[in-house]
């Protein structure tokens, strides 16, 4: 059970649980900061906590917080969350609102709390407030990651695009179309072939893989999620994959992609991104968010590189740390 409740500010109390937070009135929530995702996820952390601020009798906004070790986080089971203020909000709206998320929980006898917020591309003056005024209430920077977008807006046509890449990349991918490589998207009841692709890689390649294959199933059949799978065959084997979630209505997240090493000479991971943007251009989708690039703060500048060669722009993910004294 997700509880609810209402810090009043202005009294200096946490008010009874309510039922549901009205959520009217504010910026539609990414999906991981949905009910559905938080009641699937709730497994995840000690105690889920959906959370209202009061000041003079209006809700500023509403945020989810889980409890894991004796401290609050935000996200607890995914890789960024938001603070939802009211629709109009004003700075002040936020800086209160912190102020109440660290009373509450020093109220409940909380450790630390930890924000990981968005990239901005999901709310630039949302994310830049809620940046600021975190630190400006005592909050400090914990890591500050570098992530990685593409503004499917500077995609024309799969022609200009080739033409205008760097010399690798486009040489890379006129190979690969000659080796006949070909890319398709999966039925979701087939998507296990893409997870197993990108096992493969994550195995080979030493990194983890923190979505199991059950827990995709679960996530595919959410009702405020679509889910796409994508692969690239040659000569019908399954050399390469990508799993997309719809984050927003506009805003789609590469939440994994990769090809099986054996396979590299085929310059696959040079011809399939280029394909997905094409694909997620034709949606309609305003950005892909290829995700970080960096871990706990330190860059891989060699990831960074291949995404800055595949036209991708750069922004921050920051994390941010409270311990009350």
């Amino acid at each position: 059970m997700i509880k609810e409740y209402i810090y009043d500010l202005e009294r200096d109390e946490i008010c009874e649980e309510r039922d549901e937070i009205d959520v009217l009135g504010y910026m539609a929530p990414i999906f991981y900061d949905t009910r559905e995702f938080h009641e699937y996820h709730k497994k995840f952390a000690e105690e889920v906590v959906r959370l209202g601020v009061m000041n003079n009798g209006k809700v500023l906004g509403y945020c989810y917080l889980g409890m894991k070790e004796g401290g609050f986080r935000m996200p607890y089971s995914s890789p960024f969350s938001l603070i939802y203020l009211r629709d109009g909000y004003k700075v002040n709206d936020a800086l209160h609102f912190i102020e109440g998320l660290k009373r509450f929980a020093e109220k409940r006898g909380v450790k630390k709390i930890n924000v990981t917020l968005a990239p901005d591309i999901y709310g630039r003056e949302l994310v830049s407030v809620l940046a600021a005024s975190l630190f400006s209430q005592g909050f400090s920077i914990k890591t500050n990651d570098l992530n990685n977008y593409y503004d499917l807006s500077n995609f024309v046509s799969l022609e200009e695009h080739i033409h205008k890449s760097v010399h690798k990349i486009r040489n890379n991918f006129k190979r690969a179309v000659k080796s006949n490589l070909v890319f398709e998207e999966l039925n979701l009841d087939e998507f296990e072939t893409a997870y197993d692709v990108i096992k493969i890689n994550r195995e080979q390649m030493g990194y983890p893989l923190k979505i199991s294959k059950a827990q995709m199933n679960d996530l595919i059949k959410m009702d405020s999620l679509t889910v796409r799978a994508f692969i690239v065959k040659k000569e019908e084997i399954a050399i390469a994959a990508a799993i997309i979630f719809d984050v927003t209505n506009n805003i789609s997240q590469v939440v994994y992609w990769g090809d099986i090493p054996e396979y590299r000479n085929e310059r696959v991971m040079d011809f399939m991104p280029i394909k997905i943007f094409e694909a997620y251009k034709k949606l309609g989708k305003r950005y892909l968010d290829i995700g970080p690039s960096s871990e706990d703060g330190i860059i891989n500048a060699g990831l960074a590189e291949f995404k800055q060669a595949l036209g991708c722009s750069s922004n921050c993910k920051q994390s941010f740390e409270y311990i009350p004294d």
